[in-house]
């Protein structure tokens, strides 16, 4: 389904731009989110959002996912496996200390709707 590719694509590109009106487009009011193993669980785009400019602003401005190492598409739903990096501001348990860069492994779990919604959301790693 190359509609859902390309929207996973555009939402990762929104999050690396910090272009959340972009964001908020994409992804469902109600949407199925969960970050496993930071034990981060919600149903609500907006609490999301919201979070997630939060963690931009406040904590790792520079935060942003590089280019996935593999991409895999089933149906509706898309696999990106790749790196996660940033430099926090302030000391983050399971990123790293303030000021030291990190690169964590990643891979998202988006599933989309028929019109290119993002209607769940996992990551983990």
């Amino acid at each position: 389904m190359p509609l859902a590719q390309d929207q996973a694509a555009a939402l990762v590109d929104a999050y690396n731009r910090q272009d959340f009106a972009a964001m908020e487009r994409i992804i469902a009011p109600n949407v199925d989110f969960a970050h496993f193993n930071r034990d981060f669980v919600l149903n609500d785009r907006d609490e999301l959002i919201g979070i997630l400019k939060k963690f931009a602003s406040d904590f790792i401005p520079d935060r942003r996912f590089e280019e996935p190492e593999r991409v895999q598409v089933v149906g509706d739903t898309v696999i990106r496996e790749g790196w996660y990096v940033g430099t926090p501001q302030v000391d983050l348990p399971g990123f790293g200390d303030a000021g030291q860069g990190f690169r964590l492994k990643f891979c998202s779990v988006m599933r989309f709707d028929d019109a290119g919604t993002l209607v769940e959301w996992k990551d983990y790693g």
